[in-house]
């Protein structure tokens, strides 16, 4: 099961996917970035699309879950499981000059029905340190939606249907103004070689890059089969597949 804090590092099993995955990002994204970090950002939104597409076609999502199976079952309680079909590439850029490139905190439950039993898995991919990963707030999956206040906001820089929309930035997020101390939120430092689990109800986000690289990681959400209902998710967005499909 997932421990009182939320997060569970599963370790995969061969680190073939891992390296596949990493050299697929090396190709779209050279080592030498100041070709993308001073890219306009609805260009470089698009880039990351086209890249996130492309490891979409590539089975990545079924193929990582592969590797750490008895991780998932063990955490969810559960044989079977249903996968989200598209995963989504963070490629999150140093942040300077007020640049929008994180997600802001949130619970899976904010932005999507029946997913009150869903578990996150997050995977580190190239340039993630303590400066520039994803944070939590540990114990904040047992907080009741009712205490969370939040208010919908317009974002900036992002249209619905847009490529930034399509790689998981949302057009009108929801902001947490209260119930949940934010101050106390942590880094996720998932070791080498593996990929962090947490409960789609953990409050997590803000993974705002202070450091000179460029952030990659990917993650996707995998579903109890019995929590699937006709509520959850239809499709996905940025594919237009189902959201979720049986493993």
């Amino acid at each position: 099961m997932l421990s009182a804090s939320g997060i569970r590092f599963a370790r995969h099993r061969t680190p073939g996917t891992l390296r596949e995955l990493r050299r697929a990002v090396d190709v779209a994204f050279p080592l030498d970035e100041s070709g993308l970090t001073g890219m306009e950002i609805g260009a470089y939104r698009a880039h990351v699309l086209e890249v996130q597409t492309k490891l979409n076609a590539r089975d990545f999502v079924r193929r990582l879950c592969q590797e750490i199976q008895d991780e998932i079952t063990d955490a969810i309680g559960e044989d079977r499981f249903f996968i989200q079909t598209n995963l989504y590439l963070r490629a999150a850029r140093p942040e300077t000059g007020g640049s929008r490139e994180a997600i802001g905190w949130h619970r899976e439950t904010f932005y999507g029905p029946n997913m009150e039993r869903s578990v996150n898995i997050w995977t580190p991919v190239r340039g993630v340190s303590a400066r520039n990963t994803l944070r939590f707030v540990p114990g904040s999956q047992a907080i009741p939606e009712s205490e969370i206040r939040t208010v919908s906001v317009a974002d900036e820089v992002t249209e619905k249907g847009s490529a930034g929309n399509r790689i998981g930035f949302l057009y009108s997020p929801k902001v947490i103004q209260g119930g949940v101390d934010l101050e106390a939120s942590q880094p996720m430092e998932a070791p080498e070689g593996c990929s962090a689990l947490f409960p789609g109800l953990l409050i997590h986000g803000a993974g705002h890059n202070l450091d000179s690289q460029i952030r990659f990681s990917v993650d996707f959400r995998v579903l109890p089969f019995s929590a699937y209902s006709s509520a959850s998710k239809p499709y996905h967005l940025a594919s237009g597949k189902p959201y979720f499909e049986l493993f």
